[in-house]
């Protein structure tokens, strides 16, 4: 291996941070809703940082051991602290002042007292694998299931970073250098990998949150934003799927018209906030009620659409009976009480097609609503 000279780790480094640290300040004005951006650039600044306290020899020896190294773990506990906040888990902050605390304590004390710069090599890297660990944890047991995958990406980078610290200390144990500005086969390589893998742990970050961005933004696409349920539009392509999967497998589907009865009244006696309420929480009760396959969407307005894949007339109609004398009898938590009219229309007996499923459906709704409301009706074959 070629040994690099101080100048070429100097030039090395400063490409690192103008390129990490340029993409981590353009994802800050460009997405700004998520926590943990800002305070991943915060942390890579400081790890920059250490590597032109370390390796452009501005302090004296002993003085600069202690603030690059210090700078370097403050880098990567304000990152984890970053990965944390970005994935919604709760931190306690004063674990790591005293990680931080404990870590010069001790780094001090080998600089003063015991001047062995194998000693002071290994904290460094024991106390960084710790780091890295707990970076790991952190990304392993968020419940986002949206960057699972880039998520798993930083995981193996930053196994691969904890694996080669360890492969570190045990080559500085059978050969201790003098010091870091040794230009060794070891200190090149160690170089080296920091730079491929932190701009690599820097790229996986930038990739998760891309993957929570998309995801949120096809979230809102399809999401009535109002009950959480899904808008017409998503129902409407969830309906052509489960057609599609009629046509090749043959399995039948039905599908429930929903329409809050006297909606109107409820609009003008409890306002329009009281008829927000009702329509939450008949959501609401769509979401806890139904089966896991099912899936309810907000059709417009006061009307919603359930899709029942796999399932007949019969289970059908005892889906919806059940609904409808569940919410005959809950009011919502303002005791607003509410009725449902129901219409249901089921594949081949009701209709071939997308259209005449739903025109079915609406129909047989029509005819609750007709005779009396607050009842089930199924279409006419």
């Amino acid at each position: 291996m070629v040994n690099l000279d101080i100048q070429t780790m100097i030039f090395m480094t400063s490409l690192d941070a103008m390129l990490q640290v340029s993409m981590l300040i353009f994802l800050c004005f460009l997405v700004n809703q998520y926590r943990g951006i800002k305070t991943y650039t915060f942390g890579k600044i400081f790890t920059i940082s250490s590597y032109f306290i370390t390796f452009s020899k501005v302090f004296p020896v002993s003085a600069t051991l202690i603030t690059a190294g210090l700078f370097l773990l403050m880098g990567s506990c304000i990152t984890c602290i970053a990965i944390a906040q970005f994935t919604d888990q709760k931190i306690k902050f004063h674990y790591f002042l005293i990680f931080n605390l404990l870590f010069i304590c001790i780094q001090s004390y080998f600089v003063i007292f015991q001047d062995i710069f194998l000693f002071k090599t290994i904290t460094q890297s024991v106390f960084q694998i710790a780091i890295f660990a707990l970076s790991i944890y952190y990304l392993r047991s968020h419940s986002h299931k949206s960057f699972v995958g880039s998520a798993r990406f930083m995981v193996s980078i930053m196994a691969g970073l904890i694996l080669s610290l360890i492969a570190r200390i045990i080559i500085l144990i059978q050969n201790p250098p003098e010091n870091l500005y040794v230009p060794t086969e070891i200190n090149s390589a160690s170089l080296l990998i920091i730079f491929v893998f932190t701009f690599l742990m820097t790229a996986g970050f930038i990739m998760m949150v891309c993957q929570r961005l998309y995801h949120d933004l096809h979230q809102a696409a399809n999401t009535d934003v109002l009950t959480h349920l899904l808008n017409r539009r998503a129902m409407m392509h969830k309906l052509q799927k489960e057609i599609n999967h009629f046509y090749r497998s043959d399995r039948p589907f039905a599908i429930i018209l929903i329409d809050v009865d006297f909606f109107k009244r409820v609009n003008d006696v409890y306002g329009h906030d009281g008829g927000d309420t009702v329509l939450i929480h008949l959501a609401q009760i769509l979401q806890t009620k139904m089966r896991h396959i099912d899936s309810a969407s907000r059709w417009g307005g006061e009307e919603f659409l359930i899709l029942l894949p796999d399932t007949t007339l019969y289970k059908a109609q005892e889906i919806a009976e059940r609904l409808r004398s569940y919410i005959e009898v809950n009011p919502t938590q303002s005791n607003i009480q509410i009725t449902i009219s129901l219409g249901i229309a089921v594949i081949r007996q009701h209709g071939n097609s997308l259209e005449s499923l739903i025109t079915a459906a609406d129909h047989a709704l029509y005819e609750a609503k007709r005779t009396g409301r607050n009842r089930v009706v199924v279409a006419q074959s």
